[in-house]
């Protein structure tokens, strides 16, 4: 943002949420499927809440795992830095933890995941942009299934990991 501030009002209209350090930032695509209900799946054991926080953990361990090559920068969310050679400990920590979640996912939903919590990018195809159809509408309600599958996954992949550091 500019230096200039903006009102509370046109923040909010412009997609900006206030955090919890008072920093006025973007809202992620994650979060904004996690509000407009796209993370809620029937049938299944885990909730909206726990699969958006499945998909910041994996955003998370791939920052932190200096995927971005920000070794010695400040990453202003996380408020983490990097110092000598207990950063580069914590740095393969996280690396470590964030190719193992890779390799949890299947495949057929490893992309999607990655472009929603990663890339930071909705599900619309480029190719449908302008297409207003029916078949518009399952391809991208199916890719949305498909990403609900991939967070369980990563849920299943934290959990497990949490239990077994207890």
């Amino acid at each position: 943002m500019s230096k200039k501030t903006m009102s509370e009002a046109t923040a909010k209209r412009r997609g900006y949420v206030l955090d919890k350090n008072g920093i006025w930032r973007k809202k992620s695509v994650l979060e904004k499927y996690y509000e407009e209900g796209y993370l809620n799946f029937p049938n299944s054991p885990f909730s909206a809440e726990q699969r958006k926080e499945a998909g910041e953990l994996l955003l998370h361990d791939y920052y932190l795992g200096n995927y971005y090559r920000l070794k010695g920068l400040q990453i202003t969310d996380m408020r983490i830095k990097s110092v000598g050679n207990a950063g580069m400990e914590m740095s393969m920590f996280y690396k470590e933890r964030y190719l193992k979640a890779m390799k949890y996912v299947p495949y057929e939903f490893w992309n999607i995941v990655f472009k929603v919590c990663i890339e930071d990018s909705t599900l619309n195809n480029e190719k449908e942009k302008y297409d207003v159809s029916l078949q518009k509408k399952y391809n991208v309600y199916y890719r949305k299934m498909l990403l609900c599958h991939g967070l369980d996954r990563l849920v299943n992949f934290y959990a497990k990991k949490v239990e077994k550091s207890s």
